[in-house]
């Protein structure tokens, strides 16, 4: 209304659609205008994404060029798109972009997006820390009282439709009614945590809010729009909300009043009322004058002994902090009460980093790992000290994954797959799971320490808005130590500071009362927790880049820039495809080149050197190599190098065909169609009359290069001859092989291109 008013002061018409939040979004667009930075903007405005500004902080205006131009300004501030290139850090491909325009294949980060899963995700109650619901305004009892509610009704609900609440229950266990009872029996525990009160209170606070619910007067009051499957998050956040306004907060408003009078009606109560010991727990016999035989210069004649002073708890503290408006008054404590649960993990993180660089050391260039479950790692460590060790950062990595699998699912910078946060992991689990990677089962190592590294380095950044001192200086991650990361017990550090800071006042019949100088215990969280931690960059991250992820159509354009490529003669082809006759030996032979290509890509070397002495000589690899392996190479040069990862790589998947599994089992299956009659007749000629050779290393190339990306089939489509797609490939190495445009067959298409290859490969094999 006030700025309604200063517009009709003014005698000018107000903008469409003002609201009072839009002073706020006209001061943010002035500070772009004036070439604040985006980073500044968020840091100003408390926000936790620039995707945010972008999307409720944007001011269109209508009046004049100056404003378009503004807005123009604005836009490019904050619309997503990339100002600069790079290259992947794994594959090497361009991204990024110049002056807005991105790349082809770029895509914005949908930060808003509802990544809220349906069903029942909790998981066991007992793995749950602090509860709380950030995203809902909720005050936390609400939150738990509509929690326990809910399972309330599951559990009701099981009695009739018990197939469909195990469904509900994401993942599926085993008993559901018992599950579900559990969880009931958590959050009577949370709620008794968060109000303080005994649970004979407990479980009359419940009573009264479903008393509540039942009143005639909630009937025909629920103007809040939502359909019957609640579909969005608002329509669920806007029920709730109502639902604890009408319901949940008359109760909570009045509770201590409330409850006085409640335990003496109990007190009362005839069927009860006669045996004493309820009498002493509800009521006060001595202050009623009541006559009981108890020994009147003991402890236990009156009701004292029996009641129950509010516990010092997170929940409790979270609740009083609640009540006095601490969110706005009191912002660095309010977010280290709200986030304590995922908080107390941070300690964690530089035992999971050394857990990670061990690996990263052990496992760089292991093309196959023969550990299935972490617990078969643990053992084949054979040193006690290495052992003990190795499985403390192991279960110290378990504990921290299952506690926060959910919030990385919903608030993660990493996007992780849906079904993957709701595992829970064990010494049972695949050994995967720790191999810190960018994709696949490793993505959760490496979503979870950039978790632990953004929870941390949010509340340094909060300390240094909250004391007006930016952050001072920052680590690496390889670099960090527990000195560098937010570290306290809550026994030992926080919950003395919250009593130190407590003053209890006593009157005479009366209970005793208990006030917290909670700016005090603010102060001191800041200077004890957080003071003097660094930031810290996610610079030296471990990360395992596998073979299989190596660009090498960039690495091999790098090789062939520092020295000449050639193909490898027949005669060494067969020479070494005879030698290397197991599947441990040609595995042990794409090591050494992987290695040879990484070196011979940034310092090149002479192209008439034997490998053999250059594996020995430059690599000093000749200690970790087999002696028959380097007899197998000892026919080739490093200017056959390319040529002999092409052998060696199709040699594998040879060899993984006659031991029955797929070698190309993360290519898409439109470019697995079989060869009918003659298009196999009419290959078999082909080969007969132009050898396998060529065709073989080369089309297992593109096979390995082209299309194991995931977006294969929309660059490289399946209905185009298989012609037309290897020619111009061998075409841009400079490399003649006219035969394949003169006698290739047409009616062999890509989509074919797999059973092709193994068609000659057991032609191949079969003359060896």
């Amino acid at each position: 209304m006030a700025i309604l008013e200063a517009y009709r002061v003014k005698n000018r018409v107000p903008p469409p659609g003002i609201k009072a939040h839009s002073t706020r979004a006209v001061g943010a667009s002035w500070a772009v205008h004036h070439r604040a930075s985006a980073l500044q903007l968020c840091k100003a405005a408390t926000l936790s994404s620039i995707h945010t500004f972008a999307k409720f902080y944007k001011v269109h205006t209508y009046a004049s060029a100056d404003a378009s131009l503004g807005r123009r300004i604005l836009q490019a501030a904050v619309c997503g798109q990339p100002m600069q290139t790079s290259r992947c850090l794994d594959c090497g491909a361009e991204v990024g972009g110049q002056n807005h325009i991105p790349h082809r294949g770029f895509q914005n980060i949908q930060q808003a997006e509802d990544r809220t899963q349906t069903g029942h995700v909790l998981g066991l109650p007992e793995r749950q820390g602090t509860v709380l619901a950030p995203d809902r305004d909720l005050s936390t009892p609400a939150f738990i009282v509509l929690r326990l509610l809910t399972h309330l009704s599951l559990l009701l609900g099981s009695e009739v439709e018990l197939q469909t609440v195990t469904r509900i229950v994401k993942p599926q266990v085993p008993d559901v009614r018992s599950f579900l009872f559990r969880h009931i029996e958590k959050d009577l525990e949370y709620l008794r945590n968060t109000l303080g009160k005994s649970a004979d209170d407990t479980t009359t606070v419940v009573h009264l809010v479903l008393n509540q619910m039942l009143s005639p007067d909630q009937r025909g009051q629920w103007p809040v729009h939502f359909d019957e499957t609640w579909s969005t998050k608002e329509s669920r956040n806007g029920w709730e909300k109502h639902l604890a306004s009408a319901v949940i907060a008359p109760v909570m408003r009045s509770l201590d009043e409330v409850l006085v009078s409640m335990n003496d009606y109990i007190s009362k109560d005839e069927r009860i009322s006669s045996n004493p010991i309820v009498r002493i727990v509800y009521g006060d016999p001595v202050k009623s004058g009541e006559k009981l035989e108890l020994p009147q210069n003991s402890h236990v004649h009156c009701s004292k002994i029996w009641s129950c002073r509010e516990r010092i708890s997170i929940e409790y503290v979270m609740h009083i902090v609640q009540q006095k408006n601490g969110k706005d008054d009191l912002p660095l404590l309010w977010k280290f009460l709200e986030n304590e649960a995922e908080l107390k993990m941070v300690k964690f993180l530089p035992g999971i980093l050394s857990l990670q660089k061990d690996l990263v050391k052990r496992f760089q260039n292991c093309r196959a790992i023969e550990h299935e479950t972490i617990q078969d790692f643990i053992r084949s460590i054979h040193s006690g000290g290495a052992q003990s060790l190795m499985k403390k950062r192991i279960e110290d990595f378990l504990l921290t994954w299952n506690n926060l699998r959910h919030s990385l699912q919903t608030n993660g910078e990493i996007k992780l797959p849906a079904d993957v946060c709701d595992v829970v992991l064990s010494m049972d689990s695949k050994f995967t799971y720790l191999l810190p990677r960018r994709q696949g089962d490793g993505l959760c190592a490496t979503a979870l320490v950039s978790y632990l590294i953004a929870l941390h380095n949010g509340f340094i950044y909060a300390l240094g808005k909250y004391t007006a001192n930016e952050p001072k200086y920052s680590v690496k991650s390889s670099d960090v130590t527990n000195l560098h990361v937010i570290n306290y017990e809550m026994e030992k550090d926080f919950v003395p500071i919250i009593l130190s800071n407590c003053q209890y006042t006593l009157e005479s019949g009366k209970e005793t009362l208990q006030e917290f100088d909670f700016s005090k215990i603010q102060q001191q969280i800041g200077s004890r927790f957080f003071q003097g931690k660094p930031l810290i960059t996610m610079v030296g991250l471990p990360t395992i880049i596998s073979t299989q992820d190596r660009n090498y159509e960039n690495l091999f354009m790098d090789v062939r820039k520092k020295l000449e490529q050639i193909s490898l003669p027949n005669s060494a082809i067969d020479f070494i495809s005879k030698d290397l006759n197991t599947f441990s030996d040609v595995c042990e032979a794409i090591n050494i080149v992987d290695v040879m290509l990484g070196f011979l890509s940034m310092s090149g070397g002479d192209p008439e050197v034997p490998i053999t002495k250059y594996i020995e000589d430059i690599l000093q690899m000749k200690d970790q190599s087999s002696a028959h392996v380097l007899e197998a190479l000892k026919r080739c040069y490093l200017k056959n190098t390319i040529a002999l990862w092409q052998l060696l790589t199709a040699l594998k998947s040879a060899h993984l065909l006659r031991l029955k599994r797929d070698p190309f089992a993360d290519v898409d299956k439109v470019y697995k169609i079989e060869l009918d009659k003659e298009g196999r007749q009419q290959l078999n000629i082909f080969l007969e009359q132009n050898g396998t050779n060529v065709f073989l290393l080369e089309l297992h190339e593109m096979i390995t290069i082209k299309l194991k990306k995931t977006n294969s089939p929309e660059h490289l489509r399946p209905s185009w001859t298989l012609r037309e797609v290897l020619g111009p490939l061998l075409d841009a190495k400079n490399f003649s092989f006219p035969e394949m445009e003169e006698d290739f067959p047409e009616r062999i298409v890509l989509g074919h291109c797999i059973d092709a290859w193994k068609i000659a490969a057991a032609k191949k094999w079969d003359r060896l």
